[in-house]
């Protein structure tokens, strides 16, 4: 279980409850803020313009997150109140892109934690761009419940017909491929891929420069 992780390697524990949290709060933050952009205050008037985990993953999300390591979060969103397809897309993505922009950024942020000879701070954010880099892979893929699934849906009635009929049945069987064959550990790798490829772009921009 992963809470064991507190006792044999508190560091980790401790860092992935702290980034996963982080980034799941600037994640949901996004998609309220997008969705107010462009007409739709559900979100806001619900109180998730915030960066509080109570609002936006709830009590339930945080004990598993202590217990198993897995967090969710969730902000209503009324596609009725915005008109344009894009735009539904747009406020669908902006959660992935947050964390891709958070995985660029601790990624920039280990670079230069090297360049200081900072080795805890390194390790530190290291997890901090692979938490990101994770979340905008699984978030991405177009399994319904899920952002990239809700970006098909903004273009096509088809996808939200065949989410309200199967999400439940669909999400229950990716989860169980998740705990149960190598997917879990490709989307993690995944993640692992992108931040990455954002420290090889930030080291040979500074070859560059210096």
């Amino acid at each position: 279980m992963f809470i064991q992780q507190a006792l044999t390697d508190p560091t980790l524990y401790f860092s992935w409850i702290i980034f996963v949290i982080f980034s799941i709060c600037c994640h949901e933050y996004a998609h309220a803020y997008t969705a107010l952009r462009f007409g739709d205050d559900t979100a806001a008037c619900n109180g998730h313009l915030t960066l509080n985990p109570l609002r936006q993953m709830g009590i339930q999300s945080l004990i598993m997150l202590a217990l198993f390591g897995i967090a969710w979060g969730a902000v209503p969103v009324n596609d009725g109140r915005v008109r344009k397809a894009y735009q539904r897309a747009l406020i669908s993505f902006a959660g992935p892109f947050m964390n891709l922009i958070l995985c660029f950024v601790f990624s920039l942020l280990t670079v230069i934690a090297q360049a200081t000879g900072a080795k805890s701070a390194v390790s530190f954010l290291l997890i901090g761009g692979a938490v990101n880099g994770m979340l905008f892979v699984f978030n991405i893929l177009p399994v319904p419940v899920l952002d990239g699934f809700a970006i098909l849906s903004a273009f096509h009635s088809g996808f939200e017909k065949f989410a309200q009929k199967h999400s439940g049945i669909v999400f229950l069987v990716f989860i169980l491929l998740l705990w149960n064959t190598p997917l879990g550990s490709i989307i993690f790798g995944a993640g692992y891929i992108v931040e990455g490829g954002f420290i090889r772009f930030w080291h040979s921009l500074a070859a560059l420069f210096f």
